[in-house]
């Protein structure tokens, strides 16, 4: 049954440092996985891309799969939280494992790095699903899961900066002959911390919203259940395109400020930390905004100024770093509040979902999220080692052709920009505004649902 009992801060805090350790994961998946498959490793960019796209492709079996078990899982704990502490060691060892270089052949390289690649897209399968699951099972109450979201994404780049603004200088720092190593070492670091973060997560928090008792893990009919909510659809366009335009420009820093503004580790991880930085401010900004007026058009905006700022990028002069430092400040700043709206949004359509269908898939929907959000993050990954293979980007040269810096300033500046402007179009169609979700959850305290 719903519930809107308000939430401690020391919960808010607790709940967030999960998605902190995940994003040790992914946000080093986005912004340093692809420059360290093609110039560390030594895979083409194409072969890369490929694989970014392919391995995820698994996530459509797997992601409904570890959704629905989630939801079956009865424990004294509750459904969700027993599996962080279940998956978070095997989650930090595949952090290490997709950052290690084995001995092999040129061919014998590229299946481990599919194989690595793989368990740690699992691993990260088997404990997000269940930590994003359990936000939903906090609380019911629109505002106040909009302040857990926006807790969430202002510590959520603390994770963030480990698995992308320092990893480079701690390699650095502790093995300056060998980044390769250096890097394997840091994450391994990174992951013993992200175990920790989720023990944490575990201990602080409580699932209060209970579902409606239904009969046996039945995974088909929970997919025909999921597709006839409407607003999540809405929602996952909208996810997937936004996750494309994260995820290529992400991946574009590390070229963009190697090739185009020529410069080295200090100033990739300034970009990076600055990026975390504005980010967390741009969540901090997501509630009040969200909340004084409608979180469905503050989306839309953000978006649309994301796009717009994209495509001033693309003119700025490169001859001097701190312009283009500053506009990058900009728009991880206006970036940030998409994360707290994007999941107060991905919740709502959850309670909406229950109230139509009387049916609560907490776990399949936030699964089949996941799976969209993952599908645009393969996308944008293979997208942007296309791209460089197109406008052939070496990987061993010293100095890029004119032709490659071209291709990663479209990466960093116009192909982003297009995807933010589809992601503004898709949140237009979006109709769970505050006044319909609390029509929605006051029905389903009183144990009312939609008309057939």
């Amino acid at each position: 049954m719903p519930t809107t009992e308000k939430l401690t801060v020391k919960e808010k805090i607790g709940y967030s440092l999960g998605d902190a350790a995940s994003h040790i994961v992914f946000d080093s998946s986005v912004a340093i996985l692809a420059y360290f498959y093609t110039d560390i490793y030594g895979l083409p960019p194409a072969v890369m891309g490929t694989m970014f796209l392919l391995v995820r492709l698994l996530d459509a079996i797997t992601d409904p799969i570890m959704g629905a078990i989630a939801d079956a899982t009865v424990t004294r704990w509750g459904r969700f939280r027993p599996w962080l502490l279940a998956i978070c060691v095997p989650f930090a060892v595949s952090c290490v494992l997709v950052y290690s270089i084995p001995s092999f052949s040129d061919s014998g390289k590229v299946v481990y790095a599919v194989a690595a690649y793989i368990f740690m897209t699992l691993m990260y399968t088997a404990i997000n699903i269940p930590y994003c699951s359990l936000g939903a099972a906090l609380t019911s109450d629109p505002r106040e899961n909009l302040s857990l979201q926006s807790w969430r994404f202002a510590i959520t780049p603390l994770g963030g900066a480990l698995g992308t603004a320092c990893i480079l200088p701690l390699a650095d720092y502790l093995f300056p002959q060998d980044r390769a190593v250096g890097i394997q070492v840091a994450m391994g670091i990174f992951g013993v911390i992200g175990c920790l973060m989720f023990v944490v997560c575990f201990f602080t928090t409580k699932e209060r919203v209970q579902p409606i008792k239904e009969e046996n893990l039945n995974i088909v009919r929970d997919v025909k259940i999921l597709f006839r909510n409407e607003q999540w659809r809405i929602l996952s366009v909208y996810n997937f395109t936004m996750l494309i335009a994260v995820v290529i420009r992400g991946g574009a820093v590390v070229y963009y400020v190697n090739t185009v503004l020529r410069q080295g580790t200090d100033i990739i991880s300034l970009f990076m930390l600055g990026g975390m930085i504005a980010s967390m401010l741009g969540s901090v900004l997501a509630q009040p905004l969200g909340t004084r007026f409608c979180k469905i058009k503050v989306s839309f905006w953000v978006n649309l100024l994301n796009a717009v700022l994209g495509i001033v990028c693309f003119w700025l002069p490169v001859q001097y770093w701190l312009i283009p430092l500053a506009a990058h400040f900009l728009i991880q700043l206006v970036q940030g509040g998409n994360g707290a709206l994007q999941w107060s949004m991905i919740t709502d359509a959850n309670n909406y979902g229950e109230w139509k269908t009387q049916r609560r898939i907490t776990g399949m929907n936030v699964a089949a999220n996941i799976f969209v959000i993952k599908l645009g993050v393969a996308v944008g990954g293979a997208i942007l080692g296309w791209v460089l293979a197109g406008f052939e980007y070496q990987s061993s040269a010293t100095v890029q052709s004119p032709q490659a810096v071209q291709g990663v300033i479209w990466l960093f500046t116009l192909i982003p920009s297009l995807f933010y402007l589809l992601t503004a179009f898709a949140i237009k169609f979006y109709r769970l505004d505050e006044q319909a979700m609390n029509n929605v959850v006051g029905d389903l305290n009183k144990g009312q649902f939609a008309r057939p």
